[in-house]
């Protein structure tokens, strides 16, 4: 006598397919998300018990079918990220829907991973994931690679310049671009504040000031505070330099938090934007936006950046070979009243 007396259809499960496979449910769990090696016989009989008993319908069957499970995986890596980000900078909530976005438009889900270095946090079905922001010899780039996790990076580990799945940005132009600027509008003091993680955006602006400062035998002046201290971390630590006998001419800060921060000091001292100390920020939100006066910024052109890495972890996941290099994309400066001395 059936158990479903009330006429309902039976509700086919991954466990009624495994006992028909005569495998254990892991071993069809494994087999859908394509993360584990299953032998072809294996797979085979367990494609057959889930068309036979009209599991086909469920997503997770259709894996067995196509090897994907229609999911990407991200992971955003500057700690900050998220903590930050709700905090006030729009960085990574508008790089991360940009994402959500371009993975919809092609009709994908979106998960953000756990940590996956903790033995403790679930594994998640994923057919590739995007890392955004590594840190130097990435420890979680590193892991995905030794799983063969299909991998696309936006921005690069800057200890794997070569490797080819990435989408980067050119810091060091845009950086350099910058500081030219101030130099032509009479800067001959200026001083650099970066974030402390080890990342591109920090080492490429840290490298494109010292050749900057090089080529012009101008004094080198280069601070840093964790990015997660934001405009208060930075008010801190400028206070004591604008208030020097030696102040710098300008200050470029490389989150829009620490130059709202720099401008926060200087407002306090009485000193005046452009006039006494030009600001700079190599990212652009709210913060450098709506100062008073309006900061000088380089976007990330975050939406442009997500629409290239879901295209290329398609053409990864499309089998295509590695690119020759990683996609190279310009940032795009906006020029503000904070740099305009002339």
């Amino acid at each position: 006598m059936s158990d479903h007396f009330d006429g309902a259809p039976h509700r086919v499960t991954i466990r009624d397919v495994a006992k028909r496979a005569g495998v254990s449910i892991s071993t069809v769990s494994h087999a859908m998300s394509g993360r584990r090696s299953i032998s072809a016989a294996t797979r085979a009989r367990i494609q057959e018990a889930a068309e036979a008993l009209g599991y086909n319908a469920n997503p997770l069957a259709r894996s067995l079918r196509t090897g994907r499970s229609g999911v990407i995986g991200l992971i955003l890596r500057p700690r900050d990220a998220v903590h930050g980000s709700l905090g006030g900078t729009e960085t990574f909530t508008r790089l991360a829907g940009a994402i959500a976005t371009a993975t919809l438009d092609k009709r994908l889900g979106l998960i953000h991973v756990p940590d996956i270095l903790d033995p403790d946090a679930p594994r998640v079905p994923m057919d590739g994931c995007i890392v955004a922001h590594p840190y130097g010899r990435d420890e979680v780039l590193t892991e995905l690679l030794r799983r063969e996790v299909p991998v696309v990076t936006v921005d690069e580990d800057p200890d794997r310049p070569d490797f080819p799945w990435g989408v980067v940005l050119d810091h060091t132009g845009a950086a350099a671009s910058v500081l030219d600027r101030l130099y032509g509008q009479g800067a001959r003091r200026v001083m650099l504040l970066t974030g402390t993680e080890d990342n591109a955006w920090n080492r490429q602006a840290g490298e494109a000031y010292q050749t900057w400062t090089t080529r012009y035998g101008l004094p080198h002046h280069h601070e840093s505070v964790y990015e997660g201290e934001g405009v208060q971390g930075a008010a801190c630590l400028t206070e004591s330099v604008l208030d020097g006998t030696q102040r710098p001419d300008a200050i470029v800060a490389t989150a829009s938090r620490f130059a709202a921060g720099v401008g926060r000091t200087a407002h306090a001292l009485g000193l005046r934007v452009p006039e006494d100390v030009m600001v700079a920020s190599l990212t652009d939100s709210e913060y450098t936006r709506s100062h008073q006066p309006p900061i000088t910024a380089v976007d990330l052109i975050l939406e442009e950046l997500a629409v290239a890495a879901v295209d290329l972890m398609l053409r990864r996941l499309d089998g295509e070979a590695p690119p020759e290099h990683p996609l190279r994309l310009q940032p795009v400066v906006h020029w503000r009243a904070s740099t305009a001395r002339n």
